[in-house]
């Protein structure tokens, strides 16, 4: 999963209108950059990211923002419900809230025409900048459908688009009165710097999700999705101009991972992005070695252990209890697993516990090569102990196994494990790597992110991810069909998920100095007690 720990400024809600666009008295007065890409030394802002950057962020979020949500309603269709109209619900709001954490501080994470026009109109965005934003948003989404097209063989019954039920008066009012709500919502946690910044990604997430769950009544068919064009959509119900947070607190997030300096391990990565990074470790820095290279490897096989045993028993316990647990509880457990055992034990191991993020992680010289045997061993140790436990436990039968077999062709597993495990380590790097984004959140933006997965993807491809998961079980039940599957596809996905977001990564001029930073729930805490 992530490298995690997590501090926040306390100027925290200051945070959100990092790499918002605003203008006052005709100027722009935060540190995104404009047109030109430059900046004065006495502006109060400076420059982070190109606006090529930029672009490249709203046509990656937008994609998986309407991959997700649109494969949802395509696997729900096509796999007798399987979803739900709230699971579906769901992988739309929590879509949009892990991407908002993800390149929020990038591009605004606007990936929605309509919020880019509207701050443009209430002048927090250059209307110059318009066209390109709007362009990247239909971009991302026209691919995304392409895609989805190609791995779903294009059914003309599963459309996943959006058709009125009824009239199209009574669709105007209803995609007006929710629209208000969302852009009203956007506003609230995303620009006022009274509001609690590092919250405005949940909370436009859960407004994509009680929307979505209540203009099911509008659209056509018993649930997301039939009609008859093929015109990929572009989803009108999203996002917020949102950054991580002014200063260097998600430099923490960074904080348990194992990095090679002088041949020595030290608990916190250097900044890349800052000149302070080159200096050494002594006691007073901050940088001093804290945690055995053994605790670390047991925390991993820990960490994997009770990740597996927890998922797999949802499979196991759904299967032979007549799916008391459903597809959504599935999807659930897993998620919340990984969250839980990011916040354990992440600032111990990193919290890998997957073999395709420890080896992503080390193609982008971001975890020592000669660390990743020993650290993929303990992965799949702990995901064989954990299927025995079950074994033992459960002794499930054949038609129960709790492992990943393709559904269809191994083929489209493949293309979706990639995707998947590319989403999911584009959004490990944005949210655990990038020195802007918002540390404490780190945990439950990967989670979500699995939960999505698991609830778009698992009835297609089984939603593994990660090489040790399908392993495991594998290796206890003898069943290796299709295994290759779930080493080849999410390895290669990390890999160029972690590429993808190098590309966008802040690479220019270091944010602006923050002379005093404390975790964000401890800012809350002293608040309340004064």
């Amino acid at each position: 999963m992530a490298e995690i720990s997590g501090t926040a400024t306390e100027n925290h809600t200051k945070s959100m209108e990092e790499g918002v666009l605003n203008y006052k008295d005709g100027e722009q007065v935060h540190h995104q950059e404009d047109d030109r890409n430059s900046s004065g030394s006495g502006s109060g802002f400076c420059i982070s990211v190109s606006f090529l950057q930029k672009l490249i962020a709203e046509v990656l979020g937008t994609y998986f923002l309407i991959f997700a949500g649109c494969a949802s309603v395509m696997v729900n269709l096509s796999k007798d419900k399987v979803v739900t109209l709230p699971g579906i619900s769901i992988v739309w709001g929590l879509a949009v809230m892990v991407m908002v954490y993800s390149v929020g501080h990038i591009s605004g994470a606007h990936f929605n025409p309509a919020v880019t026009i509207a701050f443009a109109s209430c002048r927090r965005f250059p209307w110059k900048q318009v066209p390109a934003y709007v362009l990247a948003q239909i971009l991302g989404s026209t691919l995304a459908s392409g895609t989805l097209r190609l791995i779903f063989d294009g059914n003309h019954q599963h459309f996943p688009g959006t058709i009125p039920a009824g009239s199209n008066l009574q669709s105007l009012v209803l995609e007006f009165i929710i629209s208000f709500y969302l852009m009203f919502v956007i506003s609230g946690v995303a620009t006022d710097n009274r509001a609690i910044g590092e919250l405005a990604g949940l909370a436009v997430g859960a407004t994509v999700l009680l929307n979505a769950d209540f203009r099911s009544v509008d659209e056509s068919g018993e649930e997301f999705g039939t009609g008859d064009s093929d015109e990929p959509i572009q989803r009108n119900m999203v996002m917020a101009e949102i950054s991580g947070a002014n200063g260097n607190h998600t430099r923490s997030l960074e904080d348990g991972f194992v990095n090679l300096k002088n041949s020595e391990v030290f608990p916190k990565v250097e900044d890349w992005n800052s000149p302070s990074s080159a200096s050494k470790p002594d006691k007073g820095s901050g940088f001093c070695v804290s945690v055995h290279f053994f605790q670390k490897l047991i925390a991993e096989a820990l960490g994997t252990y009770f990740l597996i045993l927890a998922g797999c028993a949802s499979v196991v316990v759904n299967l032979s209890e007549d799916k008391v647990v459903t597809h959504p509880g599935i999807a659930m457990v897993w998620g919340l697993v990984v969250m839980v055992m990011v916040y354990s034990v992440g600032h111990i191991s990193g919290a890998h516990f997957n073999p395709a993020v420890t080896i992503a992680f080390a193609f982008c010289g971001r975890f020592p090569w000669k660390q990743v045997p020993a650290y993929v061993f303990v992965q799949v140790i702990g995901s064989i102990l954990a299927s025995g436990t079950l074994w033992l436990i459960f002794q499930w039968k054949h038609d129960h196994f709790p492992g990943t077999i393709p559904a269809g062709s191994d083929v489209q597993s493949l293309v979706l494990e990639f995707i998947i495990t590319f989403y999911l380590m584009f959004v490990i790097c944005g949210v655990a790597t990038d020195n802007r984004a918002i540390g404490e959140l780190a945990g439950l933006a990967i989670g979500a992110t699995i939960s999505i997965n698991v609830l778009f993807a698992g009835p297609i491809s089984g939603a593994s991810m990660n090489p040790a998961r399908s392993l495991g079980p594998a290796i206890i039940s003898n069943r290796y069909e299709g295994i290759w599957v779930y080493i080849v596809g999410p390895i290669c996905g990390a890999i160029t998920g972690a590429w993808a977001y190098n590309i966008i990564r802040f690479t220019n001029k270091p944010l602006q100095e923050i002379t005093q930073t404390a975790s964000f729930f401890k800012t809350l805490g002293r608040s309340s007690s004064t």
